[in-house]
């Protein structure tokens, strides 16, 4: 369709239509308020729901189910001045991190009995000129695009947003309030359609995931061959294991090497060639590459080491250990720093069957390698080291590895295309909002 379009000083959406007003985005704000601390309850139904940045369904721009929320709060007074309503736009003020920057946002589309923590920010919009959806939009596709202006600082870890900045300098452009409901209706319906598809993809990648961790699962703890006479490993969560296979602590099978960041004052250090692995690094079976390279002389001033090919290292420190202890082994030879540990096989054990043992036990060892609950961030040394490891012999072990290598194979080929398909549907579902509310397509287009 073509229109008539004016230039903006905005760097993510340069043009918009003429016919549309453009405006610092603070003038379709009516109030903002922060709100209050809750607690996690002793006792499960006491208090009412506090809502925060993890109850966010940021893919739906909605709300996870109540099951899954867990903070409250107790005073009734409080929970008045804080209870959201429908419209009030939920924003991210405090948190965020490296993958996901503070700003996240959802609006509230229906009643819900529920109060908002003081890391989130609701913002009330101005109704006489302003869809609260259309804004919603607005702002998910802001945030989306790398050019959008977000105004935070990082002083302790945490980001904090600086909404009035950020609503000062980043411009809106907004139709009639008819075409911002027409805009927010076609908008519901395409991305509630390509966010079905996201689930069923979603769904599909985890029962991959699944059936590919217990085929691992097996083979590390009962062997390729269901034939063999079973007995009890006498280590609980690992159960039974073949009656010929051995089991012994970790400490006693490999040498824990720990690693370490050269001065980053020194950019001599940053300009070698040997690959230096962080945790966010430690995804695939085989690492083969790094973002960065170091030099010799940043492995002589600091307590790192070139390790060999082949070595098996485990994240010991990183957020991700909620979920997950990564672990793989190094293409080539490789430094690491301290959020990775190495361990250095000593003979008895095939480094890629230690990485398959953890791979196949990982929901196991997320509870037995956690310090506490309170350091969930953090793999414990001692844990480590007295973790107990299933111990077929040498041949059998390699066995196991040549058939997993192949049965995986087939297993990340097909998640990989789920993966990329997910991909497509994420990237159609910005674009089409990007598009809608910067005003390059219009409601009369066909979507």
């Amino acid at each position: 369709m073509n229109f008539e379009t004016k230039k903006t000083k905005s760097p993510w959406m340069p043009e918009v239509p003429k016919s549309w007003a453009l405006m610092p985005a603070r003038y379709c704000i009516e109030s903002r308020q922060n709100g209050n601390w809750g607690e996690t309850p002793l006792v499960i139904d006491d208090g009412e729901f506090c809502l925060r940045a993890a109850d966010f369904n940021y893919e739906t721009l909605g709300l996870k189910s109540q099951e899954n929320f867990t903070r409250r709060l107790y005073s009734t007074n409080d929970f008045e001045k804080v209870m959201v309503r429908p419209g009030d736009l939920l924003i991210e003020k405090s948190g965020g991190g490296e993958k996901t920057p503070v700003g996240r946002a959802v609006l509230i589309k229906s009643p819900i009995r529920a109060a908002f923590s003081n890391f989130l920010e609701r913002v009330t919009i101005r109704k006489d000129c302003c869809v609260p959806g259309f804004f919603a939009y607005w702002w998910t596709a802001g945030y989306q695009s790398s050019s959008f202006v977000p105004f935070f600082n990082q002083t302790t870890g945490i980001q904090n947003l600086n909404t009035s900045k950020l609503l000062s300098h980043n411009a809106i452009a907004l139709p009639g309030l008819k075409e911002q409901q027409q805009i927010v209706a076609l908008l519901d319906a395409a991305t509630a359609k390509i966010d079905r598809a996201i689930e069923l993809l979603q769904q599909e990648l985890e029962v991959l995931e699944k059936l590919k961790k217990s085929i691992i699962h097996e083979a590390v703890t009962k062997g390729l061959d269901s034939t063999v006479p079973m007995k009890p490993s006498g280590v609980e969560w690992i159960g039974e294991i073949p009656e010929h296979w051995g089991v012994n602590r970790l400490r006693n099978l490999v040498a824990f090497e720990s690693g370490a960041t050269p001065s980053k004052d020194n950019l001599d250090f940053w300009n070698g060639d040997i690959p230096w692995v962080s945790s966010q690094e430690v995804k695939s079976n085989v690492i083969e590459a790094t973002t960065y390279q170091i030099s010799q002389a940043a492995v002589a001033s600091c307590s790192t080491k070139v390790l060999s090919e082949g070595t098996p290292i485990l994240v010991v420190r990183s957020g991700v250990l909620q979920h997950t202890v990564p672990i793989a082994v190094l293409g080539r030879p490789m430094a690491i720093n301290q959020d990775v540990k190495a361990l250095v096989t000593k003979g008895e054990i095939l480094p890629k069957f230690l990485m398959y043992f953890v791979k196949g036990n990982n929901e196991n060892l997320l509870k037995v390698l956690v310090k506490d609950k309170s350091t969930v961030d953090n793999v414990s040394s001692e844990y480590l080291k007295n973790l107990m490891v299933t111990l077929p012999p040498t041949l059998e072990q390699l066995k196991v590895v040549q058939r997993l290598d192949m049965r995986c194979e087939t297993f990340d080929i097909a998640i990989e295309k789920k993966r990329t398909q997910l991909s497509l549907l994420e990237q159609q579902k910005t674009s089409i909002v990007f598009e809608y509310v910067t005003g390059k397509r219009r409601v009369s287009e066909v979507v």
